[in-house]
């Protein structure tokens, strides 16, 4: 598809001017378009995207499998590369693929960035602002006007947000939806979600496939296969980066309920200890804060937990 002249232009700008002066002129112009399409061009068509309750009660009432899109992907997807996950061409064609899907039985899920950006943090807003001047145009391509979206900060509603007192309805909205179940999560050697909390205190039993913690779709049709092993009367929960993006919608193309949490441990840690940054946690890794070599855990629940492991 032919980029429009307004996007020619900020790209020949971004190519020759220096990182310096991107630094502090980016988020102004970001701001300009989004200004212009807030309130200017308040008529034009935008991707539909739900409530984070609405997407969660749909989810439970529908019984869907989810696939949850961010500034990640669309960073990959973009020729970028993440510090967990290094530029995979196969990955891009991948994500690119599964981000425009529509299938009954699953429900994508995106940020709600095409509208007033209302309730979040200062430094949430100029995320965002500065994401949608690079990305924007990307997400405008992939995305459907005629969809309707789940919203993914459904894992992630607490530390952007000005208002805190809905994120604990939020959480146990969430954990609601793998109440009961026999469950297994696909994560990160290092991430060791639940570990510490009550995340999954409600399942009937949880069992954990653990996978390189960097570059995991690397090892993706290792991962796939070990996945594959499991009974599909099973829920199957992943926490594994882009490559989880791929792996969920293709265990649910073999007949499996899948949920993409993401980064929903690290979101509920600051939750429950009221941090409004992130901050370290005994065992677990959180690139975001560079914390990427946690101390071994040898919690023996969690030990009992693993099913098997990829490396």
């Amino acid at each position: 598809m032919k980029k429009p002249l307004s996007r020619v232009i900020i790209d020949t700008m971004r190519e020759y001017t220096p990182l310096w002066a991107r630094k502090s002129i980016g988020p102004l112009i970001g701001y300009a378009v989004y200004f212009s399409n807030v309130y200017i061009r308040k008529n034009r068509r935008v991707p539909t995207v739900l409530s984070m309750n609405d997407t969660i009660n749909r989810i439970k009432k529908d019984n869907l499998s989810v696939v949850r899109f961010g500034d990640g992907e669309m960073s990959l997807i973009n020729n970028g590369d993440l510090a967990f996950q290094g530029k995979n061409n196969a990955l891009a064609l991948r994500l690119t693929s599964v981000l425009q899907l529509n299938e009954d039985g699953l429900l994508i899920c995106v940020p709600a960035y095409w509208g007033k950006l209302d309730g979040i943090t200062k430094q949430a807003f100029w995320f965002t602002i500065h994401h949608l001047f690079r990305y924007g145009h990307v997400w405008e391509r992939l995305l459907s006007r005629d969809q309707l979206y789940g919203n993914a900060s459904i894992t992630r509603p607490y530390l952007g947000a000005v208002d805190k007192s809905q994120c604990g309805d939020i959480f146990k909205n969430l954990f609601s939806i793998w109440e009961g179940k026999d469950v297994v999560l696909i994560e990160g050697s290092k991430s060791r979600l639940g570990v510490g909390n009550d995340m999954f205190n409600n399942v009937a039993s949880l069992g954990r496939i653990l996978c390189p913690p960097e570059n995991a779709f690397e090892r993706y049709d290792a991962i796939k296969t070990e996945a594959m092993k499991v009974g599909k009367d099973r829920m199957i929960l992943v926490s594994l980066g882009p490559a989880a993006k791929v792996l969920a919608y293709d265990l649910f193309l073999a007949g499996y309920r899948v949920i993409d949490v993401g980064h929903i441990d690290m979101e509920y840690e600051m939750f429950l200890r009221k941090e409004a940054t992130l901050v370290k946690v005994p065992y677990k890794y959180f690139n975001e804060i560079g914390e990427r070599n946690p101390e071994d855990c040898d919690d023996p629940l969690y030990a009992s937990q693993i099913i098997s492991t990829i490396i």
